[in-house]
């Protein structure tokens, strides 16, 4: 089975302000999604696990960029 994880409200914020604009474009090189995954994250719909750790190295390789 396939593991998943469902993001609160805040952190789909945070990830939102960390998006030039919500295009397909910027959600696959930002963070490596589909449209669909983002709409999963904004409806608070879980998403598979792998996904979300995917997400959350490439947050935090810009974080480490922008220092």
């Amino acid at each position: 089975m396939v593991q998943t994880i469902t993001i609160s409200h805040e952190r789909f914020k945070a990830l939102k302000t960390a998006l030039p604009a919500v295009t397909r474009e910027h959600l696959t090189h930002v963070y490596g999604i589909s449209e669909t995954t983002w709409t999963k994250l904004r409806k608070g719909e879980p998403i598979k696990l792998k996904t979300w750790e995917r997400i959350q190295a490439r947050l935090a390789r810009l974080e480490l960029i922008s220092l």
